[in-house]
């Protein structure tokens, strides 16, 4: 419950009344400070802050906010979170109650899980049918393979009832010996298509021979020396082998690195989008060039505000930029704990992750900063370095680079065979 009411509503009862009395004691110093015995005088005047309130509430007068907030989280512990009618629900009880922004943000978040929910389902559905149809074919293959064995071990005097005899152990006669006569023509077919193509691309590299030849009996017609005849040829044997591996068509990877590669690049999209979500907390605390402050400051008290403000749906620009540096230290946050669960981490992105967790916790706007840019720089290395794995992964094997220069241009030359 937690997770949610943190997330849509920011605030428990236990933590908004530690708000009030932190404002309170605020507001008693900033008063106190106008006389002697500054201290001794903000604590009374805090104190009594808190007393009028007690009364107020052996009285009978409840705090509206409290009171919202009280209701909120007793609606929220008997809501099933794993179940959006079970959200939707828990959304029409504060509806009802007259908290329609806590029940538009609920509701909000039941639509999003039941997408979610729904996204998954059909995913799942895919890969289901995927695989089903991928067992399908195997065992068509499959069989294929055994019912040629068996025709071929009868042999070429085989009566026409021990050839019914075989087919009839894989379905009808009939439609058994058309799917053989059909996977027996669309072999036929792709062969005969390979064989083209094989015939059409050593008709063009003999064309090729033929003129690189000419132009080597032409230069030596016209008084080309042994030395240079001699480079031509070396020259024209490389310019072949290039032509000869370009008539194969476009090397790629194979399935196994191929899926070494799938997993580089899930990294490197993960990375990206960290970069992305910690630029705006890093310009947050940058100081401006001009006031030499930043536009949002940290500490105790204006953390306590910012997430008051939005709590109550009343934010602010500072309340929006404290929110987004909030995000950036979960999202390290998760980085420990995922490092916690055995997944590989980078150990310097780790390390500033953490950094950072330590530096928010101390509420000093200078430190977070430093431990934020490290964090970001850390994690534009790793990008970086996750991008030369798959560039070497694919110059290693001859194949064009995903990120830098194509193959064959002079910072990347063609690796001969």
């Amino acid at each position: 419950m937690a997770e949610i009411v943190g997330s849509l509503f920011g605030i428990t009862p236990d933590l908004y009344e530690r708000q009030l009395r932190a404002q309170d004691e605020d507001r008693a110093i900033r008063m106190a400070n106008l006389a002697p015995g500054a201290r001794g005088a903000a604590m009374i005047q805090s104190g009594a802050a808190g007393l009028t309130r007690g009364l107020g509430g052996l009285l009978g007068a409840e705090d509206p906010q409290l009171k919202l907030i009280t209701a909120r989280q007793q609606i929220m512990s008997q809501t099933d979170q794993s179940d959006p009618q079970s959200l939707a629900s828990a959304a029409k009880q504060l509806n009802a109650m007259g908290d329609t922004q806590g029940a538009m943000a609920l509701m909000d978040f039941a639509r999003k899980a039941q997408s979610e929910m729904a996204l998954v389902g059909q995913r799942r559905a895919a890969e289901t049918a995927s695989l089903a149809q991928a067992a399908k074919t195997n065992l068509t293959i499959r069989q294929e393979e055994e019912l040629r064995t068996k025709l071929s071990q009868l042999g070429p005097n085989a009566t026409e009832d021990q050839v019914i005899g075989v087919l009839t152990q894989y379905g009808p006669p009939e439609k058994v010996l058309a799917a053989l006569t059909t996977a027996q023509s669309k072999t036929q077919a792709t062969q005969a298509k390979i064989e083209a193509a094989k015939t059409a691309a050593d008709a063009a590299l003999e064309r090729a021979k033929v003129l690189a030849d000419a132009k080597i009996e032409a230069a030596r017609e016209r008084g080309a020396t042994d030395k240079q005849i001699a480079q031509m040829r070396i020259d024209s044997a490389m310019q072949l082998k290039d032509f000869a591996n370009s008539l194969k068509g476009p090397k790629v990877l194979a399935p196994s690195l191929q899926k070494e590669e799938d997993k580089e690049l899930e990294l490197v999209d993960s990375l990206t989008a960290r970069e992305t979500s910690l630029a705006p907390a890093i310009a947050t605390l940058t100081p401006d060039p001009k006031t030499g402050k930043p536009p949002l400051e940290l500490g105790p008290v204006n953390n306590l505000r910012y997430q008051a403000q939005n709590a109550a749906g009343n934010s602010s620009v500072e309340s929006r930029n404290y929110a987004a540096l909030q995000r950036a230290v979960q999202e390290a946050t998760n980085l420990k704990t995922d490092a916690a669960k055995g997944v590989q981490t980078d150990k310097d992105v780790l390390r500033f992750a953490n950094e950072l967790i330590a530096a928010f916790g101390g509420n000093d706007t200078k430190t977070t900063l430093e431990a934020l840019s490290n964090f970001s720089k850390s994690t534009s290395k790793a990008k970086e370095n996750a991008q030369k794995r798959i560039d070497s992964r694919r110059k290693s094997q001859n194949v064009e680079p995903y990120y830098g220069p194509a193959l064959g241009t002079a910072s990347n030359p063609i690796k001969l065979d």
